[in-house]
């Protein structure tokens, strides 16, 4: 029996090695023999699972190994006896998660996911593949579950959160998870690059739809957060802001509720809308045709999204209504401080903010 108790320590380490930096060194090789030993330790769960002084046993020694790694490894699942029982659907799904996952074991890991692969007794054998499936299935489940409590008013979740369907919230979490694993890498290379390739490739992905790719960002900045998070988000705030351009395309794309809250949650943000904003306004001229605001050059950045944007701040958290109000009362003063209409474009947006 502690034979049994020292290879399961063994068994423990391995899947916390497989979703570390340290992926970067194996070979196929040793992948095949941390497989094998998965297998040896499914065989072990399914022998002993209804045996209650094992089971007790193995589940208390599962309690000590995880206390253990969880101070060794910054980014430790904890192991329980039920995940000994499809040890190699973990070990599969920790190391295609793992970024410094060499490339030169993809052919070989995503081989155990297709349908024809088979046993050492010749016997299909699909228990990795419908592990993952599980998983999938649960977290979609999730997923659906989840944004429809958002839908149910008694749950008090605020109504921006309802502009987020859950697959957009979904692959918002992915980028987070992935910014954060990928800091932890030390081979992963400058903080700064690794944001631009990660949301380079997004916007290929989503060349057709840049709507799409702003709500992903938005999803990302708008994510519950842990503490080693914070720092990935930092970063996916700083490529927005680095860059005009760009955060123009965002706020085109995202609807008005949600930059209200992410200008209450961030300061940074909140000052560079309200800059984006005040240039909108000071790039548009007066039609005495029509009596309106119009923007030569964009059309899309008409007088009614212009009055629909500061309405949505002013309606916001009191931080950011407070800062509009101070920015648009200090623009009019500058402007002139007229009072009627037609004349400066501040003077006419607090008017018609004030009849909305």
């Amino acid at each position: 029996m502690e034979s049994i108790l020292q290879n399961l320590n063994g068994m423990a380490e391995l899947l916390a090695v497989a979703r570390s930096e340290y992926v970067s060194h194996w070979d196929p090789e040793t992948v095949q023999r941390a497989f094998q030993w998965a297998t040896y330790f499914e065989h072990l769960h399914d022998r002993f699972r209804t045996n209650t002084r094992v089971h007790k046993a193995l589940a208390d020694r599962l309690l000590s190994i995880n206390e253990s790694l969880r101070n060794t490894f910054g980014l430790y699942r904890e192991l329980s006896f039920k995940d000994v029982g499809h040890c190699r659907g973990v070990l599969l799904a920790s190391l295609l998660s793992n970024p410094a996952l060499p490339k030169t074991l993809s052919d070989t890991l995503f081989a155990r996911l297709r349908p024809c692969c088979f046993d050492t007794t010749g016997q299909r054998d699909q228990s990795d593949l419908n592990h993952l499936i599980g998983i999938a299935r649960l977290k979609a489940a999730s997923k659906v579950l989840s944004h429809a409590l958002k839908l149910d008013g008694s749950t008090g979740t605020k109504p921006y959160l309802l502009l987020l369907d859950p697959e957009t919230e979904t692959k918002g979490e992915m980028v987070l998870k992935s910014l954060e694993t990928w800091m932890r890498c030390p081979s992963a290379g400058p903080r700064d690059k690794l944001v631009d390739s990660l949301f380079a490739q997004l916007q290929q992905d989503k060349i057709n739809n840049s709507s799409d790719f702003s709500k992903i960002v938005a999803a990302v900045l708008l994510a519950k957060q842990t503490s080693t998070e914070s720092g990935a988000v930092d970063l996916a705030l700083k490529w927005l802001l680095s860059n005009r351009c760009q955060l123009q395309t965002f706020c085109l794309g995202v609807p008005c509720a949600l930059l209200s809250e992410l200008a209450h949650r961030y300061p940074a943000f909140r000052c560079a809308y309200l800059e984006l904003l005040t240039k909108w306004a000071r790039s548009m001229e007066y039609d005495f045709s029509c009596g309106d605001w119009r923007h030569g050059s964009s059309p899309e950045l008409n007088w009614k999204e212009l009055v629909d944007r500061f309405m949505y701040l002013l309606e916001g958290p009191t931080l950011v209504k407070e800062a509009t109000e101070t920015a648009l009362c200090a623009l009019k003063a500058d402007d002139g401080d007229f009072e009627v209409w037609g004349i400066s474009v501040w003077t006419d947006l607090l008017i018609a903010l004030k009849k909305m």
